[in-house]
C-alpha cells in the first residue's frame, strides 16, 4: 500500500466517516439516526433532507438513515452524535432539557400571540446556527445542521373539554419535559413528562388525561384516534427540533459538503412548514369523522392564560442565568428573530 493510500485512511478513520476511495472521486458516507416512528412526519422531513444534500453535493455524499431508535433510544441521541455512534442524530431540546437548556426557548408558551410558522421556524433555524451552536452545542463538541420548530401546542384531552383554567385543575397532562412542564403546572394541571414514543399507550391506558401537542404530528403517533377535545388557539410553545453533527466530523468535510448541508437546513423549513399545513388541513376532515371537538377558546380566556403563563418565562430566564447560561442573551436574540 503506497504512502498516498495509508494517509487517505488515516484521515478518514479519525473522522470516523466512510470513504469509498474510487479512481476519481471520493464517496462521503454519512449515518443519520433519530427516534421518529417511521409513520411519523419527521421521517418524511429527513429524508427530503438527506436526498437534498446528495442532491447538492452531485452525490459526493451518501446518506445512510436510521429512524425509529434504531441506533439510539431518543434520550441518547446527543451522545451518540458525541461518541459518533453516527454523524448526525436528532436532538429534541425538551426530552433533554438538562443538556440543552437553552435550546428550549422556543417552548416558552406565546399564548396569544400565535405567528407566521415559516417565520416561526426560520427565526429558530437562524438562532441555532448562531447562539445556540455558540453557547449550547460546540461546548459539547457538535453542531446544528437542521434545526425547526413545530406549530403551536394545544391543550388535547380525553373525557374533559378544558373551557376555562379551573378544568384543568388535577388533570395528569402529558407535557415533553422542561418548560412545557411549568407551563403545565402553572396553568393548574399535573404535568407528567412522557417521550413521544411511550406516548400512544400512556393515553390509551389513562396515565394521562391529555396532552399538549400540536396538531399536524398528531397522526404521526395515532394520537387522532384516543382525544376527543383539542384547542385550536391556544400557543403553549414550540416543539424545537434539532439534527446535529459531530464537530470533528464536520471539520473533516470539504467546504462545498458543509455549505450544502446548511443550504438543505434552510430549504428544509418551507418544505416542512407546506406539509404541516396540508397535514393539519386533512387532520380537521378526519376530526369531523371521529367526532373529535376541535374548539377555539374566547379571547377573555385566552388573556387569562397568558397573564398565568407570563411568570412562566421569567422563571426560565433566571433559573438558567442562575446556573450561569446566557439565557436572557438567547432570549433576546429569539425575540428580536420574532419581531423581524
Amino acid at each position: 500500500m503506497s504512502k498516498r493510500h495509508v494517509a487517505l485512511l488515516g484521515v478518514a478513520a479519525a473522522a470516523l466517516l466512510t470513504w469509498n476511495i474510487q479512481p476519481a472521486t471520493a464517496q462521503i458516507k454519512l449515518r443519520v439516526a433519530d427516534s421518529y416512528p417511521i409513520t411519523h412526519l419527521g421521517v418524511e422531513f429527513a429524508k427530503i433532507w438527506n436526498k437534498r444534500v446528495e442532491e447538492l453535493t452531485g452525490g459526493k455524499v451518501k446518506i445512510d438513515y436510521f429512524p425509529a431508535e434504531q441506533l439510539a433510544k431518543s434520550a441518547d441521541l446527543l451522545d451518540a452524535a458525541i461518541n459518533r455512534v453516527a454523524d448526525i442524530t436528532y436532538v429534541g431540546p425538551l426530552y433533554i432539557s438538562d443538556r440543552v437548556p437553552l435550546s428550549t426557548v422556543a417552548a416558552i408558551p406565546l399564548v396569544g400571540n400565535v405567528s407566521d410558522p415559516e417565520a416561526l421556524s426560520m427565526a429558530y433555524w437562524k438562532l441555532a446556527n448562531n447562539e445556540l451552536n455558540e453557547f449550547e452545542f460546540k461546548p459539547q463538541g457538535v453542531r446544528v445542521v437542521r434545526a425547526s420548530v413545530t406549530f403551536p401546542y394545544q391543550m388535547m384531552t380525553t373525557k374533559k373539554q378544558v373551557l376555562k383554567m379551573e378544568d384543568l385543575k388535577g388533570l395528569k397532562i402529558r407535557s415533553s419535559g422542561g418548560i412545557q412542564e411549568k407551563s403545565i403546572e402553572a396553568l393548574g394541571a399535573v404535568a407528567v413528562s412522557i417521550p413521544a414514543p411511550d406516548l400512544y399507550p400512556a393515553v390509551q391506558r389513562g396515565t394521562v388525561d391529555g396532552l399538549v401537542f400540536n396538531l399536524p404530528t398528531l397522526p404521526g403517533y395515532k394520537l387522532q384516534e384516543l382525544i376527543k377535545y383539542t384547542t385550536t388557539n391556544v400557543n403553549l410553545g414550540l416543539f424545537p427540533t434539532t439534527y446535529v453533527i459531530n464537530e470533528k466530523s464536520w471539520a473533516a468535510l470539504p467546504k462545498d459538503v458543509q455549505d450544502a448541508m446548511l443550504k438543505a437546513g434552510e430549504e428544509s423549513v418551507a418544505v416542512e412548514v407546506k406539509s404541516y399545513l396540508a397535514r393539519e388541513v386533512k387532520l380537521m376532515e378526519e376530526f369531523k369523522q371521529r367526532k373529535v371537538e376541535a374548539y377555539t377558546l374566547p379571547d377573555a380566556e385566552i388573556a387569562r392564560w397568558s397573564k398565568t403563563l407570563d411568570p412562566v418565562k421569567k422563571a426560565w430566564v433566571a433559573d438558567l442565568e442562575k446556573g450561569g447560561k446566557p439565557a436572557a442573551k438567547v432570549l433576546a436574540a429569539w425575540e428580536k428573530l420574532l419581531t423581524k
